[in-house]
């Protein structure tokens, strides 16, 4: 049985997932696009392999916090502005570490930079799977699909509150967060060879090459032939207890 407490803030609908044993750490879950979280369950109960991380968190004692993020989210400032209050009220109702892990899937990661960016002395690891880092990318990418890019550039509009006639390639430069931290906490890129959406050659590699030019190492792990989320997902475990040595 999942022991979880409900939140609704501007709207939207957050989760706090109880261990029996809380360890004192917290690990906010940073969906993709589309992970929404109900008033009584969330996608990550109802997806088996999501599900299988989110039990394996739980028993090893973790506080595990996940939202809906306004659905369609593209790493929008209103719901890193949601995240920030969420995190303060979790704060403010357990006892945690103020330091906490981020797990970010897909457009999760431009939340995770986001956070890293205002935040960072608040992070103490960050471990991503499939990310997506670069919206102007993404952006290039979709526009050889006419379908998909008129969903996208809809999504756009809705998450960030802009026109249509708003959005252009210089838009999407400025949105897509840049690392400007100079204090980067532990990360862990984990990436599909076949991931077709965010695809490594364009955002984990490139992102972990201009990390690297600034003297920042960070670690890349390519998964060949299996598309299993969890096996891309199981390595956070020992990657979170590293960095809880020191409190």
């Amino acid at each position: 049985m999942v022991h979880a407490r409900y939140i609704r803030i501007e709207e939207q609908w957050n989760v706090i997932y109880l261990p029996e044993r809380p360890n004192g750490f917290a690990v906010f879950l940073l969906g993709d696009n589309a992970m929404v979280v109900e008033e009584d369950t969330s996608d990550w109960e109802h997806h088996p392999e999501r599900n299988l991380l989110l039990q394996n968190l739980l028993s090893r004692g973790y506080t595990v916090i996940a939202s809906s993020l306004f659905n369609r989210h593209w790493g929008s400032y209103k719901a890193f502005r949601l995240l920030e209050q969420l995190y303060h009220l979790v704060l403010k109702q357990e006892i945690l570490n103020s330091k906490i892990h981020l797990f970010a899937e897909g457009t999760g990661a431009l939340l995770a930079i986001r956070w890293m960016n205002e935040f960072s002395n608040r992070i103490r690891s960050c471990y991503f799977v499939n990310p997506c880092f670069s919206i102007n990318e993404f952006y290039q990418q979709e526009q050889e699909n006419k379908l998909y890019f008129k969903r996208f550039l809809k999504e756009l509009e809705e998450s960030y509150q802009k026109s249509k006639g708003e959005i252009d390639l210089n838009w999407i430069k400025s949105i897509t967060p840049e690392v400007v931290s100079k204090q980067i906490p532990p990360l862990s890129i984990h990436c599909h060879m076949q991931e077709k959406r965010f695809p490594l050659s364009l955002q984990s590699r490139p992102f972990q090459k201009k990390l690297a030019d600034e003297g920042i190492f960070v670690n890349l792990r390519i998964h060949a032939n299996d598309k299993s989320f969890y096996k891309a997902a199981q390595s956070v475990f020992p990657f979170y207890k590293k960095y809880e040595q020191q409190l």
